[in-house]
């Protein structure tokens, strides 16, 4: 029977006709259940073991994993599963076939690689959350001290946790972490690509999810106890990429081509992070980078019949050219847009020119998304922009990078679903490429990601209490909202916006409305003269980060137009200075760099506008000098 189900083939054509698997399922679920949950005899405690070893392996072919929650199986093997793990001895019709100790161990894992395989499914992580599986899983762990059965609790802990979970069990998770990597090392050095019995997808496969996580990602590259054969940890996923590729190339085997998938995603994690020396690894790795241009045009992807692809898990193809765009620094942004074959400004032209509000959204919240197009028509004061109006045909990127350029407002529809890195790179080009105004739709109370967290806390937002429908004052001032945004950014309106939550973060456009003379004012003032509330003021009206100022705590502006000259000399330093200082004591918050450049970017400006002000006066220029006081971290 298990020599059986491991040679099975399960299509998507199994699914649509499984009423046939099902019964045999419940015919299956019902005989465990007696000798699980009876004291039965002996003789059928080996065809037990045996219908737990083909579970075992039909579960393993991930796409059928809906029948098996179909007929029940997720509540009954976490039951059985705590009867087991609970018992001091097996029971006692089993002590003349095996051992206590080999009978119960065998049990455990099964029941926990049924478990993990459910848990590669996104169907099975909903049904095992609602089952509290994650409590059950950790006593297991913290029982046993099997390390297979030890690396596939921690596999599953790491799929069903959320990330607020993950981020609060550190300790376990880096331990995990460690796991994971050392899997993946261990089964690339072997000829079947296999390491204790799993297959080297497997633990890649939760890597990506778990790298949706910053600060896990950094773990890995940077903290992980795990010798690898390479020079740095980015260099021994892309040497792993270029070698399942060739591999693929020659093989049509789904679980090989799911391998590449998963680095290609990983790698494109990799290329999100602040630290250039990743982006300089990816983009000077010559094979690397002709290799993800020939993913990107490869439409000839595997029909995989056996395995399904988690959401979290990106096409070939989408996390290829994620990673282009990324390491080219918006360099290849600019050319999608300029090439666009449909442009949105004739669309805007044929309906009057109305703001063009572009919504950025999970595919898991379409409906939703929907419910707010049809809201936002309803006013027939705005042109509305979601993909499936424009990403019919061709680059589908090219045309949502188009849209984010003729958008007046980019409204994110922030669910517990939208971690996807494509919304991360929506997010990035609207915000730090094109200094776009986004306005953040919050519904409930989702766990935010780091990334997304740093460049939305300060904005505007409105939150919706209810998952499944908007509220319909809530809809009122979300156009209440609308209206200041896109008048203060494109009209003479001079009004202060409305803040709902949090105070609105503007455009360029929207400051100089807000402060239409105080800058002139403050500029007719010696900058040498200035005091705290003078440089308070700077800051506010050039929108540096407030905790920027919090932590310079400048005294005058001779201190001011000193650091300035300093910050000149040696950017760089300056720079890690203060985004360490900034992490320390904002909680672990990154300073990105965008957001201190544009500091440095006001400072040269200030320079300048000194010099117009007076004769040409010394700042502190000797080199005998050394750093100015002004310039040390508070």
């Amino acid at each position: 029977m298990a020599a059986t189900s491991s040679h099975a083939k399960f299509t998507v054509f199994d699914l649509q006709e499984s009423h046939n698997n099902q019964e045999i399922l419940l015919l299956l679920l019902n005989y465990i259940k007696s000798d699980f949950e009876s004291d039965l005899s002996s003789n059928y405690t080996h065809t037990t073991q045996l219908i737990l070893t083909f579970l075992w392996s039909y579960s393993d072919k991930t796409i059928v994993v809906p029948n098996l929650i179909k007929t029940g199986y997720p509540e009954a093997i976490l039951k059985w599963l705590t009867i087991v793990d609970s018992q001091d001895k097996p029971f006692d019709s089993y002590e003349f076939i095996l051992s206590e100790k080999y009978l119960k161990s065998n049990a455990i894992h099964a029941f926990i690689s049924i478990i993990h395989n459910t848990s590669r499914h996104d169907d099975g992580i909903t049904v095992l959350n609602s089952l509290e599986a994650i409590s059950v899983i950790k006593k297991v762990q913290n029982s046993t001290t099997d390390p297979t059965i030890n690396l596939l609790c921690s596999m599953s802990l790491a799929l069903l946790l959320t990330p607020k979970q993950i981020k609060n069990d550190r300790k376990r998770m880096n331990n995990v972490l460690d796991q994971l990597l050392k899997s993946v090392s261990d089964a690339s050095k072997s000829e079947d690509y296999k390491d204790g019995g799993f297959h080297i997808s497997e633990p890649l496969v939760v890597l990506v999810k778990l790298f949706n996580d910053d600060r896990a990602l950094d773990y890995i590259l940077q903290h992980a106890q795990v010798e690898l054969d390479a020079s740095s940890t980015v260099d021994f996923f892309i040497e792993l990429l270029l070698k399942f590729n060739s591999v693929v190339k020659n093989e049509k085997d789904p679980l090989k081509q799911l391998t590449c998938t998963a680095v290609v995603n990983i790698l494109w994690s990799i290329s999100f992070q602040e630290h250039n020396q990743y982006k300089r690894q990816l983009k000077n790795n010559q094979k690397l980078c002709k290799l993800l241009e020939e993913l990107f045009n490869n439409t000839n992807s595997l029909n995989d019949s056996t395995q399904y692809v988690p959401k979290y898990i990106e096409n070939i193809q989408t996390a290829a050219v994620g990673i282009l765009l990324n390491i080219n620094e918006g360099s290849a942004d600019d050319a999608l847009v300029s090439q666009t074959k449909i442009s949105i400004a004739d669309n805007m032209s044929k309906s009057n020119s109305k703001p063009m509000i572009m919504i950025s959204y999970s595919h898991d919240d379409k409906v939703l998304c929907y419910q707010l197009e049809e809201e936002l028509k309803r006013t027939e004061l705005y042109d509305v922009w979601i993909d499936k109006n424009y990403c019919t045909t061709g680059d589908s990127w090219e045309r949502i990078a188009d849209g984010i350029k003729q958008a007046h407002v980019v409204l994110c529809l922030i669910t517990k679903n939208y971690t996807s890195k494509s919304v991360r790179r929506e997010v990035i080009y609207a915000i730090d490429k094109l200094e776009k105004t986004l306005l953040p739709v919050f519904i409930l109370k989702p766990d935010v990601p780091s990334w997304l967290e740093i460049r939305t806390c300060d904005l505007t937002h409105i939150r919706f209490a209810d998952e499944d429908k908007f509220e319909q004052a809530k809809i009122t001032k979300l156009m209440e909202t609308l209206q200041q945004l896109i008048s203060g950014s494109s009209s003479e309106n001079n009004s202060p916006p409305v803040h709902h939550e949090l105070p609105i973060l503007t455009t360029q456009a929207r400051h100089d409305e807000l402060f239409p003379s105080t800058t002139k004012i403050l500029l007719r003032k010696s900058i040498i003269s200035w005091d705290k509330a003078d440089i308070k003021q700077w800051f506010n009206e050039n929108e540096i980060m407030i905790e920027l100022y919090n932590i310079c705590q400048f005294i005058d502006g001779s201190e001011l137009l000193s650091f300035a000259k300093v910050l000149q000399d040696d950017e760089k330093v300056q720079y890690k200075s203060y985004a360490e200082e900034f992490s320390k004591r904002y909680n672990g918050k990154i300073l990105l760099l965008h957001q201190f450049n544009k500091f440095a970017n006001c400072l040269r400006k200030l320079i300048v506008e000194h010099s117009r002000q007076t004769a040409p006066i010394q700042l502190n220029t000797k080199r005998t000098e050394g750093k100015s006081q002004t310039c040390e971290i508070l």
